[in-house]
């Protein structure tokens, strides 16, 4: 359903204009630094020197390579003893060992207004991960309780403060952010997967630790539910390492200024939004073929840390998703680098297939009117493979 100009630009703007770490790029697209995620990060790296470590933060390391993490630990390191950061800590510690992650809650953070403001912006779902008792058992109410101690922390700590004294920073990485958006490919990506969401929100973690590394970084998108429909999110942390400086206020380069990074991450994470709750639905068909996850197709993709073939499946169609976006946008440049990018050096070994059934997809809408429609198409060619058949391809992409 396509919604008015106007009705989305008051949908949207409520948000962008409280939070001034906020740039409406689009009418349909937002970037923004999140208050409540920074004030996370921040009392996270606190806990770890409780709990010794948490997904990528550990006790060990100082993160002098992300300003905002270092800077920040250094500006709070007095409160690590605080009653409101001993209970962050236990709560933590607890969540560490249900969800193995901090996704869920960075998921559900996204529905709080943004603190100081209390409350939540949008009703949380029943189906939010964080909420899903049998996946995660109690897991809900520590999720709440840490919504609760982080606003104190906010609060107490005056994190809103160190926001606003940083603010040049933060600006200069979501300047940084934008340059690499590719905000025109949005369109082609709803005509392509036949479906339109009603906005897309990209935020950056300039305070989410991160092991060194010239190619580390994280990014997911979770899908977050509004009174309007589903909007599209994409979270993702700094990508390059910067030399530590003195103060925050000397940096002219703030961690964002990554092109091939920024690209591929905004438009892979929002093509995980069209493909993922679809194959969600289909997972018992997908899992029929687990056989065609041979070692060899696993090594081929060992880079892309996927060990199943259900990952593998998403992964291959977000990958197809890029490209035939790139096609039907005239860049054929763009269409051909995702081509090496992917198949060549990532091994996905199926995309040539796929783009051969793709357009039969693109030339008979009539038929298929959207991706959901063509999925069986799809399946049925994967399930005449045969795991010699995978590992053939495998064995021609290595020789190419």
């Amino acid at each position: 359903m396509k919604i008015p100009f106007l009705s989305l630009l008051s949908f949207l703007m409520p948000m962008a204009a409280y939070c001034q770490l906020s740039e409406q790029i689009s009418p349909k697209v937002s970037l923004s630094v999140n208050t409540n995620i920074e004030t996370y990060f921040i009392a996270e790296k606190l806990a770890v020197d409780h709990i010794g470590n948490y997904v990528f933060s550990n006790k060990e390391t100082s993160f002098d390579h992300q300003p905002i993490v270092y800077f920040g630990y250094k500006e709070f390191r007095s409160w690590k003893d605080r009653p409101v950061i001993l209970r962050i800590s236990e709560i933590l510690k607890q969540l560490r060992d249900i969800q193995h992650d901090n996704s869920q809650q960075i998921e559900y953070l996204l529905y709080l207004h943004q603190f100081p403001k209390k409350g939540f912006r949008w009703a949380v779902p029943n189906d939010l991960p964080m909420y899903n008792e049998t996946q995660y058992p109690g897991a809900k109410a520590l999720g709440i309780e840490l919504g609760d101690s982080l606003a104190s922390f906010y609060k107490q700590a005056r994190i809103g403060d160190f926001l606003k004294k940083n603010t040049a920073f933060y600006k200069g990485a979501l300047a940084e952010a934008r340059k690499y958006i590719n905000i025109k490919a949005i369109p082609y990506m709803e005509k392509w997967y036949g479906q339109q969401f009603a906005g897309y929100e990209l935020y950056l973690m300039p305070g989410m630790p991160i092991t060194a590394g010239d190619d580390n970084y994280r990014a997911f998108g979770p899908m977050i539910t509004s009174p309007k429909g589903k909007v599209s999110a994409m979270v993702f942390s700094s990508s390059i390492q910067l030399p530590l400086l003195k103060s925050l206020k000397d940096y002219q380069h703030f961690g964002f200024d990554n092109a091939e990074v920024t690209r591929f991450l905004t438009v892979h994470e929002v093509g995980h939004s069209f493909v993922n709750p679809q194959l969600a639905k289909m997972k018992p068909t997908i899992l029929q073929d687990s056989a065609l996850f041979t070692p060899a197709l696993a090594k081929s993709l060992e880079n892309s840390y996927i060990g199943n073939w259900d990952v593998c499946v998403i992964e291959h169609l977000v990958r197809l998703g890029e490209i035939r976006t790139a096609v039907a946008m005239g860049d054929e440049t763009e269409a051909n680098r995702l081509r090496k990018m992917h198949v060549n050096e990532m091994g996905f070994i199926l995309v040539p297939m796929l783009e051969k059934l793709a357009v039969v997809y693109e030339t008979d809408h009539t038929k298929y009117p959207d991706f959901k429609s063509f999925l069986p198409v799809i399946f049925e060619a994967l399930h005449r493979l045969t795991p010699q058949d995978i590992d053939k391809l495998v064995q021609q992409n290595l020789g190419s």
